[in-house]
């Protein structure tokens, strides 16, 4: 229930945090950093997680030895479903580890909780489900000298709403341009157990945009799209209108420098 844009906001602020570690190893192990962003519709996944409206968001991300770190994400929320108290926002926390395969890739192993405080789940779906849920997520990152792969599959023991199990595989390239412009688009698949007994069925999203940075801030416009129909989009995924459909979003995201602990 969202998208590559929030993946680039943490990924920018993760970049920034690695880079700070490489300048202070002498100093120490660990360091910090942080971004802010506005989005004009948070999409996750391909789908509106806040009404189609804009969305504040920010990120703090530690990083450690090892390729250790750990980290929280924000952004604003409004899923609009029937019967339910709204979650007003959404809070993850994250642990994980990057490895390097001998040089051949990169393999970063996350585990991501999803949380969403103020949501009240009723009506529609059983008064014990949960909106929050977990993700084992695990991305391999091959540089290949002109551009950048990365190739992701999530699984979740019990997705959103009592969703049951939950698998998601996406493939995204990033080629840079110049040293301040880069191109990337990514095809995802969502699979969730439960959405074939709500009439809405398992998806594919893909988005295709650029990214422009200038000093501490990156733009990014992008078009995002899915193939659920209105009616299979609200059977399960979100009820807004629209949520589910082709738009353009637009990114905004300033990166607050890395600092050594």
């Amino acid at each position: 229930m969202k998208n590559l844009t929030k993946a680039l906001l943490g990924a920018v602020a993760l970049t920034s945090s690695f880079a700070g570690v490489a300048h202070a190893q002498d100093a120490s192990p660990f360091a910090m950093s942080a971004a802010i962003a506005v989005q004009s519709d948070y999409r996750f996944r391909g789908i509106s997680q806040n009404d189609r409206e804009p969305a504040p968001q920010a990120t703090i991300n530690v990083t450690g030895p090892e390729g250790f770190y750990i980290g929280a994400w924000a952004s604003k929320t409004n899923w609009a479903l029937n019967g339910t108290k709204n979650p007003s926002y959404e809070a993850d926390f994250y642990f994980g580890k990057n490895t390097d395969l001998f040089g051949f890739a990169n393999w970063n192993a996350q585990i991501y909780y999803y949380s969403y405080p103020d949501a009240r789940t009723v009506g529609a779906f059983s008064a014990t489900s949960n909106a929050s849920y977990l993700e084992l997520i695990n991305t391999l990152s091959k540089d290949w000298g002109g551009f950048t792969t990365n190739f992701t599959w999530a699984y979740s023991p019990e997705f959103s709403l009592g969703g049951g199990t939950g698998n998601y595989v996406s493939g995204q390239a990033v080629l840079p341009v110049n040293d301040w412009l880069s191109v990337s688009g990514t095809v995802g698949h969502q699979w969730v157990q439960a959405a074939k007994y709500t009439g809405s069925s398992d998806y594919t999203h893909y988005d295709i945009g650029a990214t422009a940075t200038y000093r501490n801030f990156a733009l990014d416009l992008r078009f995002v799209d899915t193939d659920l129909s209105k009616a299979q989009c609200a059977a399960f995924y979100m009820g807004t209108p629209n949520a589910c459909g082709s738009t353009v979003v637009a990114t905004l995201t300033y990166n607050i420098p890395s600092f050594p602990w």
